[in-house]
């Protein structure tokens, strides 16, 4: 059942065991076996993609060829090919949006500056179709790109027991235009992306979600190529007042951990009569949940009510654990948006569901883990661009600035950079 906690230290306390909670223990004995796959694959290439070892399955042929792309535009129902371009053309305008401009300014003394952006060479998507959300993954991550125009991407993404990618990733990806897509999953994907294979080639940033071994993998081989922020299991934050509708709060919970069990979700409000009315309305909507018990245990493990005494306490709570996602059902959201400092997502009022979220922008599936959205982001158009500062300086220009750069460089020890001032000027 869904707890309704009132003491503020206990809310402290379980607020840190649901932030503790996925992994922890795992991360140890999984990381010699993720390294082994790394290095393997680093040195053997295609030979060691087909070395055993883990369970997954690992077709002979990695790349989708050009029929069973055809393909699965025949396997899947006509609304839902409408729905996936309905939706990756909203898609395209809210990145679109989003691309930054390059810039120059011209100074006095005939100084330039700017800075400009240039795509990387290729962008490496992965897609765990077992994670919940594969559609949305794809479009949320190949549209970024596409609209960076990083001339190549690469989508990966595990098979299935018949050696196939489910057919509705396959749509979303040409839909969003997608270069190249292989059948791989786990460490190796992340490993043939990061080092390059006879048959899959080395991309410059690597995106995505997956299982434990996915993020291990994204960890290491950080610094080998760009990756997006490992992502550890998401949680959903929801602030109320007394005027919010329990009925609305009770499915946004459900619907979260229908997407991910090991999700958290937590509910902060001022009403205690609210808490207990969300608590009954979610006990109900259990019963008939299509994810039965494992939507139950993750309600029970990682859901909660906090009665707290204000909505500063809430927003103080909220900015300390720093969620993925948070809605604000209040009378006047508009009131403390401007004092939440750290979320990932942020949905106001009543009629914005998380879902919009999930489906139509702001980064809703691909996210940092718990805790970093105070210094990290999700994925988007700059993942996929790499930003250059451009610069200008005229003789004149330099001889007003070289006394105190020169002055600057000699405090710090660096007699070189101040020579680099004073020979231009003595040349000049």
């Amino acid at each position: 059942m869904l707890r309704i906690i009132t003491q503020s230290a206990e809310i402290n306390t379980e607020l840190q065991r649901i932030r503790n909670r996925p992994y922890r223990d795992e991360i140890q004995a999984k990381e010699v076996a993720v390294g082994e796959i790394l290095d393997r694959i680093k040195h053997q290439g295609d030979q060691g993609l087909f070395q055993p070892f883990d369970t997954l399955t690992i077709p002979t042929n990695l790349k989708v060829s050009g029929s069973d792309l055809d393909a699965a535009y025949q396997k899947i129902p006509k609304e839902l090919l409408d729905a996936i371009q309905t939706v990756s053309q909203k898609l395209e305008t809210f990145y679109q949006q989003q691309l930054p401009k390059p810039w120059v300014k011209f100074e006095d003394d005939d100084v330039v500056v700017g800075k400009r952006y240039t795509p990387v060479k290729r962008a490496g998507i992965y897609v765990a179709w077992d994670q919940g959300s594969p559609i949305s993954r794809v479009l949320m991550q190949t549209l970024p790109a596409k609209i960076a125009k990083v001339p190549e991407i690469i989508l990966l993404s595990p098979p299935d027991e018949t050696g196939k990618v489910p057919p509705d990733i396959l749509v979303a990806a040409q839909v969003s235009g997608v270069n190249h897509i292989y059948r791989l999953g786990g460490a190796k994907a992340i490993a043939a992306l990061a080092y390059g294979t006879q048959t899959i080639p080395k991309v410059d940033v690597i995106t995505g979600t997956g299982g434990l071994d996915v993020i291990l993998a994204k960890r290491m081989v950080h610094g080998t190529v760009t990756t997006d922020t490992p992502v550890d299991a998401s949680e959903l934050f929801i602030i109320a007042d007394q005027t919010a509708n329990e009925t609305y709060i009770a499915a946004d919970l459900l619907a979260q951990v229908e997407q991910d069990p090991s999700s958290a979700v937590v509910v902060l409000t001022t009403d205690l009569s609210l808490a207990q009315k969300i608590q009954t309305k979610v006990q109900q909507k259990l019963q008939d949940n299509a994810h039965g018990i494992l939507s139950e245990k993750a309600i029970a493990h990682y859901g909660l009510i906090a009665v707290v005494d204000s909505l500063e306490q809430a927003v103080n709570i909220t900015n300390q654990f720093a969620p993925h996602y948070l809605i604000l059902t209040l009378a006047d959201p508009w009131h403390i948006v401007e004092k939440i400092r750290a979320v990932g997502s942020l949905f106001i009022g009543q009629m914005t569901p998380k879902v919009i979220g999930d489906y139509l922008g702001n980064g809703g599936v691909i996210l940092p883990p718990s805790g970093l959205i105070r210094y990290a982001s999700s994925v988007s158009i700059e993942t996929f661009l790499k930003p250059s500062y451009l610069m200008e300086y005229s003789p004149t220009a330099l001889k007003k600035l070289a006394n105190a750069l020169e002055i600057l460089a000699l405090a710090e020890g660096f007699t070189g950079s101040a020579d680099t001032m004073t020979l231009r000027l003595i040349e000049d």
